[in-house]
């Protein structure tokens, strides 16, 4: 019997250069939403919906460090969805000296991993951790392009 017609299950191997070059780029989109992280405590945006209803997304600085900071990333808007869907929270670890951004915990999920083993008890999908990250450059790039910044950062007079 011949093994043409079988695919082989590869071991996932994730993508280093991509997944930093993603983390790096949301460093770039934080940075150009919340240039005052360093002492403003949260910034909410407003994204309007099909049905011109506006789901918020709310970033709120939950740590300070010398070398880094922690946000969560809410998104709320309950109408916009049918009743069975949850929106998700993020936390993000922005380094600073690194300039670099991941997600540490997705809804309720710390410690996500690089890789997971297929199948898994959990059903995490292999690249978990990496579609996480896309989501998160998506989400912040979809605030900067048509987000309408809900409590915006007081002009100080030169």
């Amino acid at each position: 019997m011949s093994n043409t017609g079988i695919k082989k299950n590869r071991r996932y191997v994730p993508d280093l250069v991509r997944d930093i070059a993603t983390c790096d780029a949301n460093f770039i989109k934080l940075q150009q939403l919340f240039p005052a992280m360093d002492k403003q405590d949260e910034l909410e945006f407003g994204l309007a919906g099909p049905s011109e209803e506006i789901a918020l997304v709310k970033l709120s600085v939950i740590e300070r460090c010398p070398y880094t900071t922690c946000l969560q990333v809410e998104i709320s808007g309950d109408r916009l969805l049918p009743e069975w869907m949850r929106l998700p929270s993020l936390e993000v670890r922005i380094y600073h000296d690194l300039a670099t951004a991941e997600v540490i915990r997705f809804d309720h999920h710390r410690s996500i991993r690089q890789r997971y083993e297929q199948p898994n008890p959990d059903m995490h999908l292999p690249d978990e951790k990496s579609q996480i990250n896309c989501f998160l450059g998506e989400l912040l790039a979809q605030c900067l392009s048509s987000g309408l910044a809900i409590n915006p950062l007081p002009i100080c007079a030169s």
